[in-house]
């Protein structure tokens, strides 16, 4: 609820969120008992994003190419990728998952980021994530103690300003072909950078998801879009039980 709007929400929907954490951690039951119910504790705005990548995802699975995430920040697209991957396609160690983000929030808002109401996230060092890349990377080993190949390892994660990041990682990668790129950067400078280098790479059938597009606090990635994809290639895809994600598929 931190990333929303809190206008967005009914009174009720706040006591709600107030409520949760308490009852999560007065519940009965261990940690593992706690997980197997898990929809008990988990908001279903939560789980509408989950369901909504989940089928975003099986675009992908006979598509050859790696996945890439932009502005990961706590890694609820990233990791939900990695979970997916592990289950719809176990022993797939050619998939690559690399992930950036600075952590340290936004480097700058520019006047092509600025529309909307205020949000007090939306700031330079805003969505700033203390330690955040040590605590990605233990997620990562600890997820691939329960991943079918998890001896082979097929994520990386780059701390710093993502475009930079993103460029250096292609030059060390001429082998690199998408399948999936997912924006989370919110501003419009690194966004359109990023889609300026990843057009080369895209296939048919890839999928570009994004996170904040057609939102008017967040108008630098719709700008960066249509300014490195012409219209006639762009065709966007939404579900009607999350309508913040958005995604194309390249070429249909």
């Amino acid at each position: 609820m931190e990333q929303s709007n809190p206008k967005n929400y009914k009174k009720n929907e706040h006591q709600y969120f107030s409520e949760l954490p308490g009852y999560f951690e007065h519940a009965s039951g261990n940690f593992g008992e706690k997980m197997h119910c898990f929809t008990k504790f988990v908001p279903r705005q939560s789980l509408a994003y989950f369901m909504a990548r989940a089928e975003i995802y099986k675009n992908i699975i006979a598509l050859h190419g790696s996945v890439f995430d932009f502005g990961i920040y706590h890694g609820g697209s990233f990791f939900t990728w990695l979970q997916l991957s592990s289950i719809y396609e176990p022993y797939n160690h050619i998939r690559k998952f690399v992930g950036f983000d600075s952590f340290s929030g936004f480097s700058e808002i520019s006047r092509n980021d600025i529309g909307g109401e205020h949000l007090e996230l939306k700031k330079t060092g805003g969505m700033t994530y203390t330690n955040g890349y040590e605590e990605i990377i233990d997620g990562i080993n600890l997820l691939d103690l329960n991943r079918p190949l998890g001896h082979v390892k097929n994520t990386s994660v780059f701390e710093g300003e993502a475009s930079e990041k993103f460029s250096e990682y292609l030059d060390l990668h001429n082998e690199t072909i998408i399948a999936m790129a997912n924006f989370g950067l919110g501003t419009y400078e690194p966004t359109v950078k990023i889609l300026s280098l990843i057009k080369p790479r895209l296939q048919k059938g890839s999928v570009l998801v994004f996170e904040d597009l057609n939102q008017s606090n967040w108008p630098g990635e719709t700008k960066a879009l249509y300014e490195v994809f012409k219209p006639e290639e762009i065709s966007l895809q939404r579900f009607p039980f999350c309508p913040q994600l958005s995604f194309m598929i390249y070429g249909s």
